[in-house]
């Protein structure tokens, strides 16, 4: 048997509203590409080292994250495209740190709320 959804006739009007407003809304487009980058076991743990550590090399974080070099290098890009990394130079190593921007501070926010950086013996 199959259940049609029969919906109540005094809401049609706000559904017609809802079904044009929906067509500009980009920004949701925009979060769920950011929530796709989230999504990756290995990018939100990458987020995660470089918020914490302020500035990280790629061998540092493929050795962190138990992934090769390349991999991280690969998300990095991932991470580079959307303006979420910035990267320096310092003679042959090129260290990453997070960009200062609202897109940065909300990937932050939806991804490591809640979340607190391991207590280390030493300084670090």
């Amino acid at each position: 048997m199959t259940v049609v959804c029969e919906p109540p006739t005094e809401s049609r009007e706000r559904v017609a509203e809802w079904v044009d407003a929906m067509k500009f809304v980009p920004e949701l487009d925009d979060r769920a590409e950011a929530l796709s980058l989230l999504a990756s076991r290995t990018r939100l743990r990458m987020l995660f080292v470089i918020h914490h550590m302020g500035k990280v090399c790629v061998c540092d974080l493929a050795e962190i994250l138990g992934v090769s070099q390349s991999a991280a290098s690969q998300h990095l890009a991932k991470f580079r495209a959307y303006r979420w990394v910035t990267s320096e130079r310092d003679g042959q190593t090129l260290y990453y740190a997070l960009a200062e921007s609202d897109d940065v501070a909300w990937a932050v926010q939806a991804g490591l709320a809640g979340t607190r950086p391991p207590e280390f013996d030493s300084e670090g």
